[in-house]
């Protein structure tokens, strides 16, 4: 006989906002589901779809080479030349 899968569940106090938790009542009240049943389904759905930012920055947001990246505003002395 197999043994069921452990399943660990340590779930973190979280504040949220009270059109979130009006939202929750809401489709808990539609579904039937209760809301910490639906809340961590939710939850779970959310982390497990997340992705990681990626590492490098894309390419158009990149400076061109040959070009400033601080306007040139910013780098004038507060003496004027003459």
């Amino acid at each position: 006989m197999q043994a069921k899968p452990r399943v660990v569940k340590r779930l973190y106090r979280l504040s949220v906002e009270p059109r979130v938790v009006d939202q929750l009542v809401r489709i808990a009240s539609r579904t039937g589901e209760p809301k910490s049943r639906l809340a961590t389904r939710l939850f779970t759905e959310a982390v497990m779809a997340a992705r990681p930012p990626s590492k490098t920055p894309a390419r158009s947001a990149r400076t061109p080479p040959g070009t400033r990246s601080t306007p040139p505003a910013t780098r004038r002395s507060g003496r004027r030349r003459r």
